[in-house]
């Protein structure tokens, strides 16, 4: 339990990523409530963010050090464990203590602040142009939200992002936790139409370009363009402006996604090495249209392929020597992309 937090402290991570942290272990709501209003920040036990304002009743505990009082970090509904409790709530408060005392944190507090400011659609747009100011970002530039998946640890994920961004000459926002995204804004200051494509593995999307006081727009659209975002069968990285048709795909709530009976047989063959052997076959040779280029990118031989799609085809009943097969299955592989999120 202590060398939990002590690597928490040491990887230099945030208030937000310790409060969601402590939620996640201590199975119940968690939170930070910052005497100063520069950031307060709460979390369910799935690591999801609510509301920060401190439950009645909630155990609590004040964080303070020789600079002075922070603020109160506090569980709600704590488990019957009492000194479990008691212990967790010590250490989130000692931990909390050196993060806020670090002198490049105070201004990282701000940072979420505002950008939480700009990505709410409840703020002005006078409120979104001074946050956007605070931040060091004109209110007339052009910007991308960046959605990055919450499985992503915090303190690396920010540096990935902030490494891509210097390498390409852009300017980005530190990640903020957002509901089940990690999320920044970024800045292109170049003239390019779309953004570099990222090279890391985290599950990750861009949004439609819009103002900066339109950023809940962007928001929005990355949120959707990560659902065709897949660890098992690619992209890692989706770039709404660059989706043409399938943008109104991802339209579609993942949870409505799984609904066909194509999906539903893709999803029955997934739950095996063979099947999900298929599945990738099937969507190499969707994609490319020829066997020897998706044997090539799956390092199988041609006639293994072949072998595999000819599996496939059979326990789906579909034909992939026509047009509408294929298009059929196409559209269900993107569907199964989607309907992995729900």
């Amino acid at each position: 339990m202590i060398a939990f937090f002590e690597r928490l402290v040491q990887a230099r991570g945030g208030v937000e990523e310790l409060v969601r942290s402590s939620a996640r272990l201590i199975g119940a709501p968690a939170g930070f409530t910052d005497e100063s209003s520069l950031l307060s920040a709460a979390f369910d036990d799935h690591g999801h963010r609510i509301p920060s304002q401190r439950p009645p009743g909630a155990l609590s505990k004040a964080v303070a050090n020789d600079q002075g009082t922070f603020g109160t970090v506090w569980i709600n509904q704590a488990p019957d464990n009492l000194s479990l409790s008691e212990l967790v709530i010590e250490r989130m408060a000692l931990s909390a203590a050196i993060i806020l005392g670090r002198t490049a944190d105070r201004p990282m507090a701000v940072e979420t602040n505002e950008l939480a400011k700009i990505l709410a659609p409840e703020s002005s747009r006078e409120q979104r142009t001074i946050a956007a100011r605070t931040l060091g970002f004109r209110a007339d530039w052009a910007i991308n939200v960046l959605v990055i998946d919450s499985a992503a640890r915090l303190v690396d994920a920010d540096q990935s992002v902030q490494d891509w961004a210097k390498k390409n000459n852009l300017r980005s926002t530190h990640l903020q936790i957002d509901e089940k995204f990690l999320v920044a804004l970024v800045h292109d200051v170049g003239s390019a139409v779309t953004l570099p494509h990222p090279s890391w593995e985290m599950l990750s999307a861009f949004g439609s370009r819009t103002g900066i006081t339109e950023a809940h727009d962007s928001l929005a659209t990355a949120i959707q363009a990560i659902h065709l975002a897949s660890r098992e069968l690619g992209p890692t990285h989706v770039d709404y402006e660059s989706l043409g048709p399938l943008s109104h795909l991802v339209e579609i709530d993942p949870r409505s996604a799984g609904s066909s009976q194509m999906v539903k047989q893709l999803v029955f063959l997934s739950q095996s090495d063979s099947g999900r052997a298929e599945i990738r076959a099937l969507d190499a040779f969707c994609r490319h249209r020829s066997l020897r280029t998706a044997a090539a990118e799956l390092n199988l031989h041609h006639s293994s392929l072949a072998h595999r799609l000819k599996n496939a085809q059979r326990k789906l009943s579909v034909d992939l020597s026509n047009s509408e097969g294929l298009f059929q299955l196409s559209l269900s592989l993107e569907l199964y992309r989607i309907a992995a999120w729900s």
